[in-house]
């Protein structure tokens, strides 16, 4: 069974990864390859706004300073906050306790190395091999104990570094920031305290209501409110702030390929590398777009690490995924939901009340996704799939993305078409395929 997936593990608390017997193993695992490569800075700990969170940071802790290892912890922080305060140098691993998007009942946990960069596969897989050979509870003793320490102002000195990257913009427009009830609740506020014009939503955490009926997982939820409370924009983040979903009053829902597009116009006068990466899943609409544009797009496997790697490698302006994780190399290790804010209010700056027409001129492609039940040999069925679909998809006009889900037993399955639908024609020579390899 594999352990850690593209970004870190997680599960419902109390159940599988989310157990003491798990934590204690992972938490003596981390341990282990601290003392065995000679770390002796602290370990950093952040945690987004979950009622569990609380005690697995507890239990973590423990395990660690009971081995000898110095711990911080940065309290409630976003996902980006923690990277960034990594890139200190001043820590030789980060863990970070949430979900992500998840509902309050799950919980999990994302590695990131000393620079601030997602914890590499090799790290992980050596620390998965010890898990799995760890005893639950059977925890060596160490003659000295490690030091913890708490410092709820790391979360303040992100917000600050963070809006002191951009020179304040003259931003006439009302923009609704839907936090989630995650990790920016009070974050955002305090990186965006001198925009007057931007209100906040949803930055009440009780410890139980995080992503309930907001974030970005509901984005209709937050155009709705926009357009009642006269807002003009909206931008709604995760439960762990490392995506946002933009809303327009006038448009409607901002598709992140679109925004891809323009956030690389931007930065294109910026740097002189005209690459993009983006995750296999992006609309076809994206590859289109940076065609007609001369940008160069990369599609890299989905999952976060996979992009930035990428973007790191190919000295890329920046890379994202579809689900509204944007990275700008530049300015961080890691996806920022507020980062994007941020660019996004320079677009406005750029483009004001033009940005509609601008949206509007790019292109999108009709999507239909559909999930089925995963198989024994994935790969090589995913393979034929391909093989017998490659005939009937016209790859100027459709596009077809065939991929095993990480978290839930199913393969997931993209179709994207501009005007003729042959998904149905798709649709019956994968399920023949299926049942010649059941």
């Amino acid at each position: 069974m594999r352990i850690f997936g593209n970004d870190g593990f997680r599960s419902r608390f109390g159940d599988k990864y989310m157990t003491i017997g798990f934590l204690s193993a992972f938490a003596n695992a981390v341990s282990n390859y601290l003392l065995k490569n000679k770390f002796d800075a602290p370990v950093l700990i952040g945690r987004d706004t979950r009622q569990s969170g609380i005690i697995i940071e507890k239990l973590i802790t423990a395990i660690i300073n009971y081995t000898g290892i110095n711990t911080e912890s940065a309290g409630i922080i976003p996902t980006p906050g923690l990277s960034s305060i990594l890139q200190d140098g001043k820590y030789s691993l980060g863990i970070m306790i949430t979900a992500s998007h998840d509902p309050a009942q799950n919980n999990g946990i994302k590695l990131f190395g000393a620079s601030g960069l997602k914890l590499d596969e090799v790290t992980e897989q050596g620390m998965e091999n010890d898990i799995k050979q760890i005893p639950p509870f059977s925890i060596p003793q160490f003659k000295i104990i490690g030091n913890h320490h708490n410092d709820e102002k790391l979360g303040k000195k992100y917000a600050n570094k963070t809006g002191q990257l951009f020179q304040q913009l003259d931003m006439p427009y009302k923009i609704l920031v839907d936090c989630s009830n995650g990790a920016y609740s009070d974050i955002a506020k305090l990186a965006l305290k001198d925009y007057k014009t931007i209100q906040f939503i949803h930055d009440k955490p009780n410890g139980n209501n995080i992503n309930l009926n907001c974030g970005a997982l509901e984005p209709e939820n937050l155009l709705q409110e926009v357009r009642k409370n006269g807002f003009d924009y909206g931008v709604a983040f995760d439960g762990d702030g490392d995506r946002a979903v933009f809303v327009s009053n006038k448009y409607g829902l901002i598709e992140t390929e679109k925004l891809i597009v323009l956030f690389s116009q931007i930065l294109c006068d910026e740097k002189a590398s005209n690459t993009v990466v983006s995750a296999e899943i992006c609309n076809k609409g994206l590859e289109k777009n940076c065609e007609k544009l001369s940008l160069d797009l990369i599609q890299t496997k989905v999952g976060d690490r996979n992009v930035v790697n990428c973007v790191l490698e190919k000295n890329a302006i920046m890379g994202a995924e579809p689900s509204g994780h944007y990275f700008f190399p530049k300015l961080s290790k890691t996806m920022d939901g507020l980062l994007a804010l941020f660019h996004f209010i320079k677009i406005l700056k750029i483009h004001g009340n033009n940005l509609t027409d601008k949206l509007k001129a790019l292109h999108h492609y009709n999507r239909i996704k559909k999930d089925l039940p995963a198989i024994n040999n994935s790969n090589l069925v995913i393979k034929h799939l391909y093989e017998q679909t490659n005939s009937v998809i016209d790859t100027e006009k459709e596009k077809l993305i065939i991929r095993n889900s990480m978290w839930d037993p199913v393969l997931r399955i993209y179709y994207d078409y501009k005007s003729k639908n042959n998904f149905n024609k798709i649709d019956r020579l994968i399920t023949e395929t299926l049942k010649n390899h059941t």
